[in-house]
């Protein structure tokens, strides 16, 4: 015969679901986690170990973490068009191949048009009529460093580019941030449900509870004590991984020489936090670089995130970054060298 349970219990446990419940509806309302909600837009890339995942290609309005709709081509790339397809390098083409994190992925900027990579693309566009550029945008989030340089040595050399760029905040240098990609779509890491499978039914149900990601973004920094490369460099050190921004070079001088002939720079994004001494070190090892980091002191802090929840940079900095960007390519004659 089963024992009914004490009415306390019973009672503490009506009071406890009921309490979840409303805190759920009060997290819900307020809109704090709606950013990282998102569809399951994300597919192993099974060409390289060191690219956890790509984007799936031709998604067409499909939702991206931080509220951004999205379109991706036939390659996984964030797109104007879905299914956009491309083909041979044409003579009065130049090609950009761009690659960074959430960031230049565009996270908190809802339209493709806003992103920092489109504005690139319509504004060197608009400036000459010489060439007609393509910014292809191989940006994905929590790219770090070493995922970006791998992904000039996998993915870039596809749309035969002209320039290359790799784009970066002072979090890309902690090589831990790049999770992994479960059977679905999603990314997982050891943040959020860890102690469960990655292809887990639960893990997946688990996702659409908002207050899961109130309570990990307060309990997680508490659990987190290491020394992160945002703290390294604010320090004015060099994380070990800055040996990735050199590999980046070396590659794409390498790739250059032995394939199609295009060129490269470093791009260091405005960011809530600093880069410090890196623009020194890039410039003694003989790095090309463009260093946008201080646009940030541009917009108050409300302007320069997506929203109060989302510190991704808002679409007003997209478009001074894009705007910044095609300054310098054409002051560099990086176009002029390619005719």
């Amino acid at each position: 015969m089963i024992r009914r349970l004490p009415r306390k219990l019973l009672f503490l446990l009506y009071i406890s679901i009921v309490t979840l419940t409303l805190l759920e509806a009060c997290v819900r309302l307020w809109g704090y986690s709606e950013r990282h909600i998102c569809d399951p837009i994300y597919m192993p890339f099974n060409n390289s170990q060191d690219i956890p995942y790509v984007h799936k290609p031709n998604l067409s309005n499909a939702r991206a973490r931080g509220l951004a709709i999205i379109n991706t081509d036939s390659m996984g790339l964030r797109s104007k068009t879905a299914g956009e397809q491309y083909g041979p390098h044409q003579d009065n083409e130049f090609r950009i191949a761009l690659v960074g994190d959430s960031v230049t992925f565009g996270e908190g900027v809802r339209r493709n048009e806003e992103t920092f990579a489109q504005v690139l693309e319509d504004t060197l566009n608009r400036r000459q009529d010489a060439l007609r550029v393509k910014v292809f945008n191989f940006g994905a989030s929590a790219y770090s460093v070493r995922v970006m340089t791998a992904t000039l040595r996998q993915r870039m050399l596809e749309v035969e580019p002209d320039l290359v760029l790799m784009a970066i905040i002072p979090a890309d240098f902690n090589l831990a941030r790049t999770p992994s990609v479960d059977s679905l779509g999603y990314l997982t890491d050891y943040k959020l449900s860890g102690f469960m499978p990655k292809n887990s039914r639960v893990r997946l149900l688990l996702r659409k509870v908002h207050l899961l990601y109130l309570i990990r973004d307060i309990v997680y920094p508490f659990l987190d004590q290491t020394r992160g490369a945002e703290d390294i460099l604010s320090a004015g050190e060099l994380p070990e991984s800055y040996s990735y921004l050199k590999e980046f070079k070396e590659t794409a001088e390498q790739l250059s020489a032995e394939q199609r002939k295009f060129s490269y720079s470093i791009v260091l994004l405005p960011a809530l936090s600093r880069f410090g001494k890196l623009s020194s070190q890039l410039q003694a090892d003989g790095i090309s670089f463009v260093d946008l980091s201080n646009l940030r002191g541009e917009f108050t802090q409300d302007q320069f995130r997506a929203s109060k929840f989302d510190p991704h940079p808002s679409a007003m900095v997209h478009r001074r970054i894009g705007e910044s960007l095609a300054a310098y390519i054409l002051e560099n004659n990086f176009m002029t060298a390619r005719k």
